[in-house]
């Protein structure tokens, strides 16, 4: 099976070691990496270069052209059977792509999980009030809200927090010592919506993939102001089960079969090396495959084709 999982930047690599994670752990051990047979996962940076992000790009318009063109581009080179969307924003723009209108079947996106995740712990925790933290994009879009509120859910029960610049900061803070102070901010700012009245249990959800890398720093920073009544709901972990569902559904769900696993990792560009350093470091405790292929990252340029 050729497995594809891609990002608008690097936060769905920890979807992909997740992923291996659970991969492994079906075999019953640590050190194992084949549990599947003939698996090829390619992880396809879907950034055009590091000083042009989707969310510096003059609009919807733009963000569609250049994705689709890397879409089409990672279909002709890797022949994949599956691709996976690991990213809030370009799922969103989905719905709107030719691409996925000629294969539906072929490509699918991180949101539903998330969505999914967050409306099921709601009905199952009625007291619960849910803290969705995400980039800008992600709660400017209401994303999550909208959806919410069309299946029941009132919006005194849904607080959302916008955190600017926040994945590009996990992504250069090997020591983790600034991103800290910038969880804490942005946790306080989401309490600061909190009625006053408030004393049900939180659910912190993290709308954004890079978040992951550092839930336990959202797990901290609201111990530090009092809250220990939370459940973090990582969307990433829920993505990554289902992946490996479909892995196995694909290879006859045969436990004991024992192949290697390929796994590679494609860029239009060169990713800085402070990046390299800080993701690395934040992979390798999950899955050292993922933060190997990272570090020998295969430059890509023919994704940009036209």
């Amino acid at each position: 099976m050729n497995l594809v999982i891609t990002d608008s930047g690097l936060g769905g690599l920890s979807v992909c070691a997740q992923l291996m994670y659970l991969l492994k752990e079906i075999k019953g051990s640590a050190n194992s990496a084949n549990p599947a047979d003939g698996l090829k996962i390619s992880y396809i940076n879907a950034v055009p270069a590091n000083d042009r992000g989707y969310n510096s790009m003059s609009g919807k318009a733009e963000q569609i052209a250049v994705f689709e063109k890397i879409l089409r581009n990672t279909k002709k080179l890797i022949k994949p059977n599956y691709i996976f969307v690991a990213c809030g924003t370009l799922s969103v723009l989905l719905k709107d792509m030719q691409f996925k209108r000629d294969h539906k079947h072929l490509i699918a996106g991180i949101l539903p999980y998330g969505f999914k995740l967050l409306l099921d712990s709601l009905h199952q925790n009625p007291p619960a009030t849910a803290l969705i933290f995400g980039t800008p994009t992600t709660i400017n879009a209401n994303t999550f809200q909208d959806e919410l509120f069309k299946h029941g859910i009132e919006q005194s029960r849904i607080i959302t927090q916008a955190c600017p610049e926040l994945a590009t900061q996990i992504s250069n803070d090997p020591e983790g010592s600034f991103v800290t102070e910038r969880i804490r901010h942005w946790v306080r700012q989401a309490l600061s919506q909190l009625a006053a009245d408030n004393s049900g249990p939180l659910l912190v959800f993290l709308g954004c993939t890079h978040y992951a890398y550092r839930e336990e720093l959202f797990r901290k920073s609201f111990m530090q102001e009092g809250y220990s009544q939370i459940s973090i709901l990582n969307p990433n972990l829920a993505a990554a089960e289902s992946l490996r569902k479909i892995v196995l559904q694909d290879q006859g769900a045969d436990k004991n079969q024992s192949a290697d696993i390929s796994l590679e990792f494609l860029t239009p560009y060169a990713i800085p090396e402070q990046e390299v350093i800080t993701l690395s470091q934040l992979l390798k405790p999950v899955s050292v495959e993922t933060a190997e292929a990272f570090q020998n990252a295969r430059i890509s340029p023919e994704l940009l084709a036209e």
